[in-house]
């Protein structure tokens, strides 16, 4: 009967485990990826589709192989997620922006209506968030690197978007704790501006626009090519650039491997420090900037001052450099506002070509003569 009875319980486990094993598979399966987006450009996050849910990782581009945010996109707060990412319903209604650099992405989309709350409301460009921030139907909430974290929990967003930084900042980290949805936004990072461009595939996906955000992004890819056929066997003379300006002793030099960098060679220009393996910018001394650059044939991204009278007010030196003696110096300031804010910072991040047309037209304007300059101006 003992060995009945045993047998019995043995079979009844070897069914039980039979039955178990296709479970676990077919749960396997259901997590298995469906399709990834296929990105040309960018290099900072990934776009793959699952079942139900749909994974955005983004990379830390300071530490390679390294993850700084993972979010799990779902139609519904009841779908089940892995637990090592932040759950998102999509498409999200109320949105908070850290950076101006998502306006331009936001207005490609016509998403402008979902932002509810905004940082240096005064330094924005865009003319409906504007508005808002006047009229209060959006919030300021201050200092992007001190956000106002009560402000910003009673709009009760959907999606924080913040730049991502090296080193997290303690009111970044404080509005992760507050259980609200942050999401770190690293365009800024990204070596071209094609790459920066591609970044609209990100927003887009937290408004379930791919499809939009491709048919936008290729249009701006194909505009960007076409303008660099144009200089690409340029083999004429190509301009030396001289780039910023001296700042409390360190002139900030963008890094060979930046987007600066990159535009100035896609326009058909020289630029020195090109070999330089940083994404960021260099910190240099005044005295070694007039040294490797004193001749430049021109002078871009002048910040310290409106005029060149301005200029010299802070700093008598800049006289000796060729292009301030020559009259080539230009500044990122030909749409601007009253109160600093610059659609440099906005629209040119989302659709470049505009900018590579500017520094094209600058750098040889033989070949777009008929370009009226969209952000870059003349120093007078």
């Amino acid at each position: 009967m003992r060995t009945c009875l045993f047998l019995l319980l043995s079979i009844l486990l070897l069914v039980s485990c039979g039955n178990q094993q296709p479970k676990d598979l077919a749960r396997a399966g259901a997590d298995a990826p469906v399709s990834e987006l296929s990105l040309k450009h960018a290099k900072g996050f990934s776009v793959v589709d699952f079942a139900n849910y749909r994974r955005v990782e983004v990379y830390d581009p300071w530490q390679e192989g390294l993850i700084m945010g993972r979010y799990y996109l779902v139609s519904e707060a009841t779908i089940p997620t892995p637990a090592d990412g932040q759950r998102i319903v999509v498409p999200i209604k109320r949105m908070v922006t850290g950076s101006t650099t998502h306006y331009g992405f936001l207005s490609r989309l016509n998403q402008l209506e979902s932002v509810v709350g905004v940082c240096d409301g005064k330094r924005i460009f865009q003319p409906h968030l504007r508005a808002g921030v006047a009229s209060g139907s959006i919030v300021d909430l201050g200092d992007p690197f001190q956000m106002d974290v009560e402000k910003c929990m009673l709009l009760n967003p959907d999606l924080i978007m913040v730049s991502g930084y090296n080193q997290m900042d303690e009111h970044t980290k404080r509005l992760m704790s507050s259980g609200l949805p942050v999401v770190l936004n690293n365009e800024w990072m990204e070596p071209t501006l094609l790459g920066r461009a591609e970044w609209i595939y990100f927003i887009a996906c937290f408004f379930n626009q791919i499809d939009v955000a491709k048919a936008l992004f290729d249009d701006t890819e194909r505009r960007y090519v076409a303008l660099q056929q144009r200089v690409l066997n340029e083999v004429g003379h190509k301009p030396t650039v001289l780039s910023g300006d001296n700042f409390r002793g360190t002139w900030y030099q963008p890094g060979g491997r930046s987007y600066t960098a990159q535009l100035i060679r896609d326009a058909g220009g020289y630029y020195p420090y090109q070999a330089d393996s940083s994404r960021g910018s260099i910190p240099m001394s005044f005295e070694r900037v007039f040294f490797d650059l004193k001749n430049a044939d021109v002078w871009v991204g002048v910040t310290n001052g409106k005029t060149k009278s301005e200029l010299l007010q802070n700093e008598r030196r800049y006289e000796g450099f060729k292009p301030f003696q020559s009259d080539r110096m230009y500044a990122y300031t030909n749409r601007i506002t009253e109160d600093g804010g610059n659609d440099f910072w906005e629209m040119a991040v989302a659709s470049p070509d505009g900018l590579l047309a500017d520094f094209i037209h600058l750098f040889h304007p033989e070949r777009l003569p008929n370009h009226t300059f969209l952000y870059v101006k003349k120093l007078p």
